[in-house]
C-alpha cells in the first residue's frame, strides 16, 4: 500500500504517466478494489494490460505489427507455394498442404520459439523450415514488424530514449508470462521509478518460477523479500497438499460437494450456494472460477441476474456482431463450394439478387435439373438450364445463375480484393468492404504470390469476424462483491468465499498435447542451453540474455495446477466444489470428474470418489434445491402453451380417431386435391409427409444428398421409354425383337452421355469418373430389364410412358371419384385399340422398378389365402400405384386387365395380378377416396429411425409409441388393418 500512496501523490504532481501493469483486466479490478477499501485515490493512475503496455511503448511502431489474420494468411501462402514448387518431394509436399490448410499450430510454434530468442531455422523440423523461410519473405516484403522483434527493439531503445512512465508498477506477472519478458523489461526500463512484485516459487513450476525470479534479479537489482502482514487464514490450503500438510487439523474447513445432472442444474447449484454464501456477515469478496467461457458460465450468470444479485461477469458471452449475418455465410459457403445447394442458400438469403423469380420456383426447378444430369456443378447446371429454350423458366434461371460473380481460383492479394470490390458493389455489401480495405490498406499490393481462393475466404472470415464479448447489464459491476473468472485470471485474487465450478475430466486443468512441430524434449533440452548462474552464484538460475524460458506442455499442466492451488489458499471462509454428472456433447455418457475435484474429496471426506458417490452426490444436490425453491416460479397462464398440452394428450388416446392434431384437417376444404400415383403409393407409409405436402404445401427443404437412385430410376425409365420408337404420346407401336430393343436402349443412353460431355466441356469441366461408373450401372440395369421384356411373348403391341390425364378421375363405388395423376410404364396389348382410349382391348400393365423388388404375386395355396395375402399387400402399399393404374385402364375402357412389376428380382413369364383381384377390395379404394374428400391422413411408423432410413419430419413433431399409432390408424382407416382381427 505504501507504493500506491506514493505513486498517487505523484501522478497530481508530474506531467508522467503513472500506470500499473496486469496481466488481465480482472486483476487491475482487484486493485481498484482494495484501494478504494483503504481510501487511497486513484486520479491519474493508469491500469494497463499487455498488449496497452506495448501501444505505449511502441508509439511509432505500432502501426507495423501486423493482425494475427494477416501472418496466418501469409504463412498459408507460403505453405501453398512450397507444395507446388516442391511436389516432387511427396513428403514436404503433404506437410505444406496441410499447413496452409491450417497455419495456426505452426505459427503458434514459431510465435513461442522466437519470442524465446532462438532461431527457427536452426531448431525447426527440416520439413518445415523451407515453409517459415518463405513466409520471413513475406513478412519482410509487407514490412511487418513480429511482436517479440518489436519487444526487443523496445528493449534495446528504452535505456538510451526518455522515461514513459513516471511511476510504473508490475503486479500478477509470473512464471506463466515469460514470452512477456522483453516487454516487461522494456517498460520498467523505460520507468523513472518502477516497481516488480513477484511471487514464491511454488512447487509445482518450481523451475520456471526460480528462474523468473532470478532473471529479474540479474537485469535489475536483487528481490527484497515482502512478510505477509495481513492475518488471512488459509483453511482450505489442505486441499491441495493432502494428508502430508502441517496445517492443524482444527483450523481446517471442509468444502461443499455439488454435483448437477447438467449444466443447467449445476449453475442452479452454484447460484443457490452462492446466495448462501452472501447471506453469510463474513462474505465480502465471492468469486466463482470457471475453466472457460461457456455454458455453465452464462447460466450462472443468468441466474443471478433473474436473483437480482448485481456481479461482475469477467468472461460474458460471445454474441454475433453486424456482419454476422445468413447472406454473409452463404457468400462464403457459395464461394468455397461451386455447387447446386450453396446457391440455393445464397439466393435464398438475397432476394434482391432473384430477378423476379420465387426462391421456391428455383429450388424445385434446379434440384428437378440436378436429379435428370446427376451434376451438381453450378456452371454444368446453367449451361444445361440455357439448351432448355423450350421452357422459358429454365432459361431466366440460366440468366440468374450467369449474374452470379466468383472469385477467381487463383490470383494475388491485391487482385482478390479488386474481385470482391466488384462483387460486394453489386451485392450493396459498403459496409464490409470499408471494413476489409481499412484492414488490408498498405500492405495487400506488397504480397505479389498468387494464392488459392481457399486461403484468401479464410483469410475474409477471420478479418470479417464481428463477434463480441456480452454480458448483461447486471453483470457489468466492476466493484461487486461477486466475480465471475476464469481459472487463470483468478491467479493472485482474493475471496472470503470461493465457488471452483465445472470440475469434469478435460475441463480443468485441460489436456495439453505436445506440438507436432517442437516436442517437450526439445523444450527441455532449449531451456537448459539457455540457463546459467546468475551473478549471486550458486543455486542463482538465470536466463542468457536474450532468451526466455520455453513452455512445454507439461509446463501449462503444472501452471494450471499452480493456479488452482493458489485459488484454494486465496478463500477464507467459504468454498464449494461443483461439477456435472453427464456429458453436455453425449448426455448418454457419464462425465467423469476431474482429478482436481478426486483429489480434493478424498482429502476431505477421506474416501475415494466413485462413479456411485457422484450419482449420490447429484441425488443430495438435487433434493437442496428443491428444498431452496429458488428455481420453481408458478407458470404464468399461456394460451400457445396450454394448446401444446392440449395437442399432446390428444396425440396419446389410443381411443379415439386421428384428428386436427395429427396431420387431419378439421373439416374439408373448398379446392381439389390430386395425388400422384407414386404419392398415393406412399399413403399408407408415410401419410403424414404426403398430407403436409398436398395440403399445407411444405415439406422437407434440406436435400436428399444420396440422388443416385432416383437420378438411376429417372435415366432407366427414360432409355426404356425409347424401345416403342413412337413421337406421339399414349400410341402403340409393335414389339420389336430383343436385338433392336437393346439397341434403341443403348443409343439413347449413349446420346445421354454425349449431350453430359459436351456440357461439361462447354462448362469447363470434365465428366467425373464417378458418374461415368453410374452411367454403366444404369445403361447395364436397363439392358437387363429390357432382356426380360423381351422374353414376352403374345403380346405384339405396346405403348411407352402412358400419361393419364390431370386429374385422371376413377370410378369407385357409389359414384365416387378418386383423382389421381401419372404416367403408366409400359402397356402391352393383344391387339392394337382403335383410339388413344383402351375400349375393349386386353392390356397387360407393367411398371418398372430399378430396385430390389419382389414380384406382387401373392403366395398362398387356396383363393382365400391368395386374396389374404394380396390384402396385405395393399395395405402395407406394396400394390397401390399398380392398382390405380388398373383402375385407370379400366376406366379407358379396357376388358381384360393384368398388372406385374419389371425388377431384378421379377419374370415377365405370365401377369403376376389380375385386376379383377385387386377390384374385390372395393373398400380399401372406397377409403383412399375418402381420405381425399376429408383430408384426414393421421400418423404412422417410426419418426426417427436409429436403425435404418426414414423420410424427415418437422422438428417439432413429438415421437409417439407405436403401438398408439396402430391402434388410432386402424381406428381412423378400418380398411387398412393388417389383418382380419384388426377390421372386426
Amino acid at each position: 500500500m505504501p507504493w500506491f500512496k506514493v505513486a498517487a501523490l505523484a501522478s497530481l504532481e508530474s506531467n508522467q504517466t503513472v500506470a500499473i501493469a496486469t496481466p488481465f483486466p480482472s486483476s487491475a479490478a482487484f486493485l481498484r478494489s482494495k484501494l478504494l477499501e483503504h481510501e487511497i485515490p486513484l486520479l491519474g493512475v493508469k491500469f494497463i494490460t499487455p498488449p496497452r503496455l506495448r501501444e505505449l511503448l511502441l508509439v511509432e511502431d505500432a502501426s507495423s505489427l501486423p493482425l494475427r489474420e494477416h501472418l496466418r494468411l501469409l504463412l498459408a501462402i507460403a505453405a501453398e507455394s512450397i507444395a507446388g514448387r516442391k511436389s516432387e518431394d511427396v513428403d514436404l509436399a503433404a506437410i505444406a498442404r496441410s499447413i496452409s490448410r491450417s497455419p495456426d499450430n505452426l505459427l503458434r510454434t514459431f510465435d513461442q520459439v522466437s519470442a524465446a530468442g532462438w532461431n527457427f531455422q536452426s531448431i525447426g523440423a527440416p520439413a518445415v523450415r523451407e515453409i517459415i523461410q518463405a513466409f520471413q519473405g513475406l513478412v519482410r516484403q509487407c514490412e511487418f514488424k513480429l511482436v517479440h522483434e518489436a519487444d526487443r527493439e523496445a528493449l534495446a531503445t528504452a535505456e538510451s530514449a526518455p522515461p514513459r512512465f513516471s511511476y510504473l508498477l508490475l503486479i500478477g506477472f509470473t512464471a506463466a508470462h515469460w514470452p512477456l519478458w522483453p516487454l516487461l523489461q522494456s517498460a520498467v526500463s523505460s520507468a523513472s521509478r518502477a516497481t516488480v512484485i513477484l511471487e514464491y516459487p511454488r512447487e509445482q513450476t518450481r523451475a520456471a518460477d526460480e528462474s523468473w525470479i532470478g532473471t529479474w534479479e540479474e537485469a535489475f537489482e536483487s528481490a527484497e523479500p515482502i512478510s505477509d502482514r495481513t492475518e488471512r487464514k488459509h483453511p482450505f490450503v489442505h486441499l491441495n497438499q493432502g494428508a502430508i500438510t502441517g496445517i492443524d487439523s482444527d483450523k481446517r474447513e471442509e468444502p461443499q460437494f455439488l454435483v448437477g445432472l447438467n449444466a443447467t442444474e449445476q449453475a442452479q447449484a452454484i447460484c443457490a450456494i452462492a446466495l448462501r454464501f452472501l447471506a453469510e456477515k463474513s462474505c465480502n469478496r465471492l468469486g466463482l472460477l470457471f475453466p472457460r467461457a461457456g455454458a455453465l458460465a452464462r447460466l450462472v450468470s443468468e441466474f443471478l441476474t433473474r436473483a437480482g444479485i448485481p456481479h461482475h461477469d469477467a468472461i460474458g458471452h460471445v454474441t454475433p456482431g453486424e456482419f454476422e449475418e445468413t447472406a454473409w455465410n452463404a457468400w462464403l459457403h457459395l464461394q468455397e463450394n461451386y455447387q447446386l445447394e450453396p446457391v440455393l442458400r445464397f439466393l435464398e438469403a438475397n432476394p434482391d439478387s432473384m430477378d423476379g423469380l420465387s426462391i421456391e420456383e428455383v429450388r424445385d426447378d434446379l434440384r428437378w435439373v440436378y436429379r435428370q444430369i446427376l451434376i451438381d456443378d453450378i456452371n454444368v447446371l446453367r449451361e444445361y438450364c440455357a439448351r432448355q429454350t423450350e421452357k422459358e423458366e429454365l432459361v431466366r434461371i440460366a440468366k440468374l445463375l450467369s449474374a452470379i460473380a466468383f472469385l477467381p481460383s487463383k490470383a494475388t492479394l491485391a487482385q482478390f480484393l479488386d474481385e470482391t470490390k466488384t462483387i460486394f458493389s453489386k451485392l450493396k455489401w459498403d459496409n464490409r468492404w470499408i471494413e476489409i480495405d481499412r484492414f488490408a490498406q498498405g500492405w495487400s499490393a506488397a504480397a505479389s504470390v498468387e494464392f488459392s481462393r481457399a486461403i484468401y475466404l479464410r483469410w475474409l472470415k477471420e478479418i470479417l469476424d464481428s463477434f463480441t464479448i456480452a454480458r448483461a447489464a447486471q453483470a457489468n459491476h466492476v466493484y461487486s462483491r461477486v466475480h465471475l473468472l476464469s481459472y487463470a485470471e483468478a491467479d493472485g485474487h482474493e475471496w472470503s468465499h470461493l465457488i471452483l465450478a465445472g470440475l469434469n475430466q478435460g475441463e480443468w486443468p485441460q489436456s495439453q498435447r505436445e506440438s507436432g512441430f517442437l516436442s517437450d524434449d526439445q523444450i527441455i533440452d532449449l531451456n537448459a542451453r539457455a540457463t546459467h548462474r546468475g551473478k549471486q552464484g550458486e543455486g542463482h538460475s538465470i536466463l542468457a540474455k536474450d532468451k526466455t524460458f520455453l513452455l512445454s506442455a507439461q509446463d501449462e499442466r503444472q501452471i494450471a495446477l499452480r493456479q488452482f492451488g493458489a485459488a484454494l489458499e486465496s478463500a477464507e471462509h467459504g468454498l464449494a466444489v461443483t461439477a456435472s454428472l453427464l456429458q453436455e456433447s453425449a448426455p448418454e455418457r457419464v462425465w467423469n470428474p476431474s482429478e482436481l475435484f478426486s483429489q480434493a474429496y478424498f482429502v476431505a471426506r477421506k474416501a475415494p470418489l466413485s462413479q456411485e458417490t457422484m450419482s449420490m452426490l447429484r441425488e443430495k444436490t438435487f433434493a437442496w434445491l428443491k428444498d431452496q425453491q429458488l428455481f420453481e416460479s408458478p407458470r404464468a397462464a399461456d394460451g400457445e402453451i396450454d394448446q401444446t398440452r392440449i395437442a399432446y394428450e390428444a396425440r396419446r388416446k389410443a381411443e379415439v380417431s386421428f384428428g386436427e392434431y395429427e396431420f387431419a384437417l378439421r373439416e374439408p376444404i373448398g379446392r381439389e386435391i390430386t395425388l400422384r400415383t407414386t404419392e398415393w403409393d406412399k399413403v399408407v407409409k408415410t401419410p403424414a409427409l404426403t398430407w403436409l405436402k398436398k395440403y399445407l404445401g411444405v415439406e422437407n427443404q434440406e436435400p436428399d444428398l444420396n440422388q443416385w437412385n432416383a437420378a438411376t430410376g429417372t435415366w432407366v425409365h427414360d432409355w426404356l421409354a425409347k424401345i416403342a420408337a413412337s413421337k406421339e404420346k399414349n400410341t402403340f407401336a409393335d414389339f420389336p425383337a430383343g436385338d433392336e430393343m437393346c439397341e434403341r436402349i443403348a443409343h439413347s443412353a449413349r446420346g445421354f452421355r454425349k449431350a453430359i460431355v459436351d456440357l461439361c466441356g462447354v462448362s469447363g469441366r470434365t465428366v467425373p469418373d464417378w458418374w461415368t461408373s453410374g452411367w454403366s450401372n444404369a445403361l447395364a440395369l436397363a439392358d437387363f430389364l429390357a432382356s426380360k421384356l423381351a422374353e414376352v411373348e403374345g403380346w405384339p403391341r405396346l405403348a411407352a410412358e402412358w400419361k393419364l390425364e390431370s386429374p385422371q378421375l376413377l370410378s369407385l363405388n357409389d359414384g365416387n371419384k378418386l383423382r389421381i395423376r401419372g404416367r403408366i410404364d409400359l402397356i402391352l396389348a393383344q391387339t392394337r385399340p382403335n383410339d388413344s382410349q383402351l375400349t375393349g382391348a386386353d392390356v397387360w400393365i407393367v411398371d418398372y422398378k430399378t430396385g430390389n423388388v419382389k414380384p406382387l404375386t401373392p403366395p398362398g395355396k387356396t383363393p382365400e389365402a391368395r386374396a389374404a395375402n394380396l390384402r396385405k399387400k395393399l395395405v402395407r402399399g406394396e400394390a397401390i400405384q399398380l392398382g390405380l393404374y388398373g383402375l385407370a385402364a379400366r376406366e379407358l375402357g379396357a376388358a381384360e386387365i393384368h398388372l406385374s412389376i419389371l425388377s431384378l428380382r421379377t419374370e415377365l413369364e405370365r401377369p403376376q395380378l389380375a385386376m379383377a383381384d385387386l377390384a374385390a377390395d372395393s373398400d380399401f379404394w372406397t377409403e383412399l377416396y375418402r381420405m381425399q374428400e376429408t383430408g384426414i391422413f393421421g400418423l404412422r411408423g417410426l419418426i426417427r429411425n436409429e436403425f435404418g432410413f426414414n423420410p424427415d419430419y418437422p422438428l417439432a413433431t413429438l415421437p409417439i409409441d407405436k403401438e398408439f399409432l396402430d391402434e388410432k390408424w386402424v381406428l381412423t382407416h378400418p380398411a387398412f388393418a393388417d389383418d382380419e382381427d384388426d377390421r372386426s
